[in-house]
């Protein structure tokens, strides 16, 4: 009793110590349209757009995102075109969110604008990005531990004349068909994916070269991994390290806010052209 008393009474004490909560008026940031971009291998320009909101709107606050909140964020109707070279092409709709074109000539370091407007809330965005060299592994190969643990084991080498930045995507397809083809990797969002990223700059290499092997304890026996090389700007890799300190999502609502760098225009996110390489694994064969 004795023992109980005292915790009661410290804790009394504490509470009676902290200061009384004082109302904070915040206006929330303003809702801005949300940039990301990639290149499948069949060279389709992929440009997925979502709208932002604040930080201390209740469902941050809450710390937990329904499917259906994170399907409002999506970009339903928008008008998205790619300028380049003198000419223009315009993105269609793949998916809610998702716009691209296999019209879209890429071609090392040239320059590329992208132009987004949501057609039903009225926001626009630009960004310019350049088209980055094709980057692909030396050698890769996936195998299973004794105990049933996917391993991927690649290496890749570096220029060492140029200024590099690379990042490795390991995309795991639960339960999962690779014959449903490469693209399903890229536009699908739902919960059958996860996915897992190395970044890597010239101080990984040694000698030029860098070799490891990842671990996937989560991929079964039933599943489809894709793992992707691609070379990226510094600005992305900036973007993508911000992004992978951030954590996963309900971190990035919860956590001590990081600056995220953009190349967005009136927006959020980033907009980058890179052409990866990308190898699909289907774990039945190994």
């Amino acid at each position: 009793m004795y023992k109980s008393f005292k915790y009661i009474a410290v804790a009394a004490i504490v509470a009676a110590c902290q200061p009384k909560p004082i109302d904070v008026k915040v206006k929330p940031a303003p809702e801005k349209l949300v940039v990301s971009s990639s290149v499948i291998p069949n060279r389709i320009m992929v440009v997925t757009l979502t709208r932002s909101f604040s930080a201390l709107d209740a469902t941050a606050n809450a710390g937990t995102v329904t499917e259906s909140q994170l399907q409002s964020l999506l970009v339903k109707n928008a008008f998205v075109t790619i300028s380049y070279g003198g000419r223009i092409d315009t993105l269609h709709k793949m998916s809610d969110g998702v716009y691209g074109s296999s019209d879209v000539l890429l071609t090392n370091y040239s320059s590329y604008l992208l132009y987004a407007r949501d057609n039903d809330s009225g926001l626009e965005v630009t960004a310019t990005t350049s088209m980055m060299p094709y980057k692909t592994f030396d050698t890769i190969n996936v195998f299973k531990t004794e105990k049933g643990v996917c391993n991927v084991h690649f290496k890749i080498s570096d220029d060492l004349a140029n200024t590099n930045y690379y990042v490795v995507n390991f995309i795991h397809k639960l339960k999962g068909d690779s014959n449903r083809g490469l693209q399903q990797f890229y536009t699908n969002s739902n919960s059958d994916y996860e996915n897992y990223m190395d970044l890597l700059n010239d101080d990984s290499f040694t000698d030029a070269v860098y070799e490891s092997t990842k671990e996937l304890p989560s991929v079964g026996p039933n599943d489809s991994i894709a793992v992707s090389i691609a070379n990226i700007s510094q600005g992305y890799y900036e973007f993508l390290s911000a992004f992978k300190r951030a954590g996963n999502f309900i971190n990035a609502l919860t956590a001590e806010p990081i600056h995220y760098p953009t190349n967005v225009n009136n927006g959020y996110g980033f907009f980058n052209a890179y052409y990866p390489q990308v190898r699909v694994f289907d774990m039945k064969d190994h």
